[in-house]
């Protein structure tokens, strides 16, 4: 019984971090498209794919990323994370707004997400480099069934 109440708690712990970076993934691109539209920076291809990879890996492989993961993502960076965010409540209720300041705030943001998108993807491709040449050929053959069956849609209540 108690090892069927810390499974989930493992992977909600999983779960948990691969939401954080899909979240930081779409704050960035948000800024990325601001940023582009000013002028400033060209714009750079979005990770929107990276789901697929992970949901073509087999169970045991995102849990070994995840742990992965975990490990590189720690408890004093999750604590920066939100304390940024708290700082955008500030400054969001902040009367005359700052507009500069919010945007520096989320620059941050976005440089830390692309630090921790940069690991993610260096380990998936360290992973993917240590698997046999038949391990690698199920992952190809999991991706394209992942590719062909499209993206998670929720159902509609």
């Amino acid at each position: 019984m108690s090892e069927q109440m810390k499974t989930p708690r493992k992977w909600t712990k999983v779960l948990l971090i691969v939401s954080l970076a899909l979240n930081a993934c779409f704050i960035g691109l948000i800024i990325g498209v601001k940023l582009t539209q000013d002028g400033m920076r060209p714009q750079r291809a979005p990770s929107a794919q990276g789901s697929l990879y992970l949901r073509a890996l087999s169970h045991e492989d995102r849990r070994a990323l995840g742990k992965s993961m975990r490990s590189y993502h720690t408890r004093e960076m999750r604590q920066m994370d939100r304390a940024g965010y708290e700082n955008a409540l500030v400054l969001l209720r902040a009367t005359p707004f700052d507009p500069e300041a919010l945007e520096d705030l989320m620059e941050d943001q976005t440089e830390a997400s692309e630090e921790r998108l940069e690991y993610a993807r260096e380990a998936l491709i360290a992973h993917l480099a240590a698997m046999s040449d038949t391990e690698r050929a199920e992952f190809a053959d999991a991706l394209e069934h992942a590719l062909k069956r499209g993206p998670k849609r929720k159902k509609q209540p």
